[in-house]
């Protein structure tokens, strides 16, 4: 029997999830590991404990079903990077998406170069999430002996096959690599001084590779990224799905087979294979602010604000205003010197006041770049589809579902990520398009809300509000600044 594995190596931990040619979840782990955060505006993570996590998932997934004939799908967060030594040892710890200590170097570059060079040659909006600006901060900052600058991906794959390998999904995330030409792109290599021989090799997601965990040998995949299975594992595969993600960030995406120009320079387009591409904007803030907060209030598990109990947290007159770009800004503002803000506290205000104002920020903030999105999109019937940890809470589907709509997710696939990587390991190994594969998808269910205009209202009218201050931070952010340098 032909299984299908997904190793999907993310911000919060990595997870291994064992599907069918049929798409019936056999298996499923995870293990956590850490972030850290050594000052203001980093955000690291150790690559040898991801490694060591990934190991240890393979190993035991793969002694429950090597004798089957299996496939490892790989699938990882964007965005992260490292420098290594001709040995492959890492020099630094993993720069993830999070961090923004490559800012001032984002700076220079938009001051020496027209913005949209970046973008019109890569589909990625010049920012520090992307790997130009790491790239010139590990340059200064980390010694000499650099021999290439990986991802999180391309380390774990190097470890276990001693070859270095990305995809072309993953290359598009870095704002390096020409997504039209399908290479990495020559003037911006010549911007930042580096050769391709700096970079690992880039081979198409279908590209499968052996390699061996305690002397057995496996086939791998080399697969695509988290944010782009999560779309083929929720059904998108064009324009008529769009599929909202909330987890440790947040994400609204359609897939299209076509490449997709941004007048405003502001949506991305990254790989999902070299047949499809995923067309989005995403935030830094989402369940990494609210797991921040909660903690800090005590708080020990994100189900306590769940639809059951949340009338126990009274939203008449809460007219608290929370802008949860703590870690900076992505989509829309691209702006990483802003900075979480409340607005509107008063003496009468509780802490429970405060986290509900926490948790409608980040529906607030899906809901911005969901419409500036759709200026892309002229589909006239679109469906949206509820993915991510967060997400899938039954309180956070009700709450969206007030905002925009009507909200489909499906029960069956809480781990979209993991079922995307099963659909492009069957799509390469038994030549099944994706079109086939969905007549076999389990329903979508609807999310259900009672009738409450009155709540209606207040969500609308506080997202009014959401905008006008999250605007105005934008345009003034330097005035609430205290570190100016």
């Amino acid at each position: 029997m032909k299984l299908f594995a997904g190793l999907d190596i993310g911000t919060d931990g990595a997870r291994i999830d064992v599907l069918t040619e049929n798409l019936e979840l056999k298996y499923e782990k995870s293990i956590n590991y850490e972030l850290i955060s050594p000052q203001q505006g980093w955000a690291e993570q150790d690559p040898d404990q991801i490694f060591d996590t990934v190991y240890s998932l393979l190993a035991e997934g793969i002694e429950k079903f090597g004798q089957e004939d299996l496939y490892i799908i790989f699938s990882s967060v964007m965005h992260s990077i490292m420098a290594v030594d001709k040995q492959g040892k890492r020099l630094n710890n993993l720069i993830i998406w999070a961090d923004s200590r490559g800012e001032r170097y984002r700076d220079q570059l938009s001051e020496d170069y027209d913005s949209d060079l970046f973008y019109s040659r890569t589909g990625c909006p010049l920012h520090s999430s992307y790997w130009p600006a790491k790239i010139m901060w590990l340059k200064e900052n980390v010694s000499e002996k650099i021999d290439k600058y990986v991802s999180i991906k391309e380390y774990i794959i190097f470890r276990l096959t001693n070859e270095w390998k990305t995809d072309y999904a993953l290359a598009s995330t870095s704002g390096i690599f020409n997504s039209l030409k399908k290479e990495y792109d020559k003037k911006i290599l010549k911007i930042l001084a580096l050769s391709e021989n700096d970079l690992a090799d880039v081979y198409s997601g279908h590209h499968i590779f052996k390699f061996k965990i305690k002397n057995r040998e496996v086939n791998g995949i080399l697969g695509s990224t988290d944010g782009a299975l999560a779309n083929l594992g929720a059904g998108s595969i064009n324009k008529s799905k769009i599929v909202l993600t909330a987890g440790s960030s947040s994400a609204v995406r359609y897939t299209s087979s076509e490449y997709t120009h941004d007048p405003e320079g502001r949506a991305w387009n990254y790989f999902i294979d070299q047949d499809f591409y995923i067309i989005g904007e995403a935030t830094n803030g989402a369940g990494v602010v609210f797991d921040w907060f909660k903690n800090i209030l005590s708080y020990d598990d994100i189900k306590k604000f769940s639809s059951e109990n949340l009338p126990q947290i009274p939203y008449q007159g809460n007219e608290i205003i929370y802008i949860p770009t703590m870690m900076g800004e992505r989509a829309p503002s691209y702006n990483e010197k802003t900075r979480g803000f409340f607005y509107g506290l008063s003496l009468n205000h509780s802490r429970e006041d405060l986290v509900l104002a926490v948790y409608e920020s980040i529906a607030f903030h899906l809901k911005l770049i969901y419409e500036d999105l759709l200026r892309l999109n002229n589909c006239e019937q679109i469906d949206l589809i509820m993915t991510g940890g967060l997400g899938l809470t039954d309180h956070f589907m009700k709450l969206l579902s007030y905002l925009l709509g009507e909200i489909k997710y499906i029960p069956d696939y809480k781990q979209n990520t993991a079922v995307g990587a099963a659909m492009l390991g069957i799509k390469v190994v038994d030549g099944i398009s994706y079109s086939e594969m969905l007549k076999h998808f389990p329903d979508y269910k609807l999310v259900i809300n009672k009738n409450d205009s009155d709540f209606t209202s207040y969500l609308d009218s506080k997202y009014q509000h959401f905008c006008e201050v999250y605007q105005h931070l934008q345009k003034n952010y330097e005035v609430f600044t205290l570190n100016k340098t």
